[in-house]
């Protein structure tokens, strides 16, 4: 019986690992309730090798620091994030990833991007 209670105990230990852990890779990769990292939406349909994988890591970095002064002086000063900047990073890191691309994969970006913006421009005309 304390065999039996013991490996009921184990697998249920196991299950909630598992879960939590599958959560925040949910999280990492974008899923509900995370934040969405470079390439969330706007490759969507699209399938990396490994290298591409390891040149937007590389694009990410490059960026991150940027990023991260921003949202610090937005926070210090108590204003809202300079968006014309913000706009400026975001274009170049996007034009960046579009260039590790494939011209298919290209097409499904700017597919993606023109989505995006729309849904943006939707939202924008809701929210007046």
């Amino acid at each position: 019986m304390k065999v039996i209670r013991a490996a009921l105990l184990a697998l249920a230990a196991t299950a909630v690992i598992t879960s939590a852990s599958a959560a925040q890779e949910q999280k990492a990769q974008g899923g509900q309730g995370g934040r969405r990292e470079m390439g969330g939406m706007i490759l969507r349909g699209i399938t990396l090798t490994d290298a591409q994988k390891a040149q937007q890591k590389a694009i990410r970095e490059k960026y991150a620091p940027q990023m991260m002064q921003l949202r610090k002086t937005s926070e210090t000063t108590g204003t809202p994030m300079d968006q014309v900047k913000l706009g400026e990073i975001r274009a170049a890191q996007m034009a960046e990833l579009r260039a590790i691309l494939t011209a298919e994969q290209q097409v499904t970006f700017d597919r993606n991007a023109a989505e995006m913006k729309a849904r943006g421009a939707e939202r924008r005309s809701a929210q007046k």
